[in-house]
């Protein structure tokens, strides 16, 4: 699914537009032309599904040299190592998620927790793999495109957004951090930061991003700042922007 003259949607599950499978996030391709960069692994089942859709857009899954993890939760990283693998694509993400990644460490990603919530399956599985670490402000160079590394925690520990200008427009692609009408993502787990996601709103607020991209729900493709405005109206009233989760 073309969103953007350089940007597809390639994995998506029952949060999002189902195009892959359903514990799938929104897997996103950038198309930076002698390469190209994934946003987000997915949760690792039916992995052929999300290499199909990239197939259909008329990609080879080997143009693909980065795969750029915005954290390290079981419906973004679970499909880091498979992809890598099948892309011989390097794995990038944002300290401390890195470490838990590349250490199999589920009970730090709330992977354990997940499992035993219901929210995976029992036995779900995660595999670990090599990730190299990601810095705020770093400029990840993706063929002849540019995306710019934003930390933004609160929903857990080392999570991060990343920005790209495509002819003069932003497009913000924000994980779990913000979903489109200015939710939020709270959970109840050891790593979720309450005071840490107030700040990341703002901060993200300020880049004014035209297109939203969140990792479940709705896309924005035009004002994609009015959903971060949304959020920050309710701080300023002294309320917590809303939660997707528990909905």
């Amino acid at each position: 699914m073309r969103l953007t003259d350089s940007v597809y949607l390639v994995g998506s599950g029952e949060a999002g537009f189902s195009l892959t499978h359903p514990g799938d996030c929104g897997v996103f391709l950038v198309d930076g032309g002698a390469q190209c960069a994934l946003i987000d692994a997915g949760i690792g089942l039916q992995m052929e599904r999300i290499l199909s859709q990239i197939r259909a857009e008329g990609f080879d899954p080997k143009q693909i040299s980065h795969i750029l993890l915005t954290h390290g939760h079981g419906d973004h990283a679970g499909g880091a190592a498979a992809l890598a693998r099948a892309c011989g694509a390097a794995v990038f993400a944002m300290e401390p998620a890195a470490e838990f990644i590349r250490e199999g460490n589920t009970e730090a990603l709330s992977i354990d927790a997940a499992v035993r919530s219901g929210v995976f399956e029992p036995g779900f599985a995660f595999e670990a793999c090599p990730v190299e670490p990601l810095t705020d402000g770093q400029k990840i160079a993706v063929g002849r495109l540019a995306l710019t590394v934003i930390r933004s925690e609160g929903h857990c520990a080392g999570h991060c957004c990343f920005l790209l200008e495509e002819d003069g427009r932003r497009i913000l692609f924000a994980g779990d951090a913000v979903q489109c009408g200015g939710k939020i993502a709270l959970q109840a787990i050891w790593d979720c930061d309450l005071q840490a996601y107030l700040a990341t709103v703002r901060r993200l607020d300020a880049l004014h991003a035209d297109v939203l991209l969140p990792a479940h729900g709705c896309v924005a493709l035009n004002r994609g700042h009015i959903h971060l405005q949304r959020a920050v109206e309710r701080l300023d009233a002294l309320a917590l922007p809303r939660n997707a989760i528990g909905e």
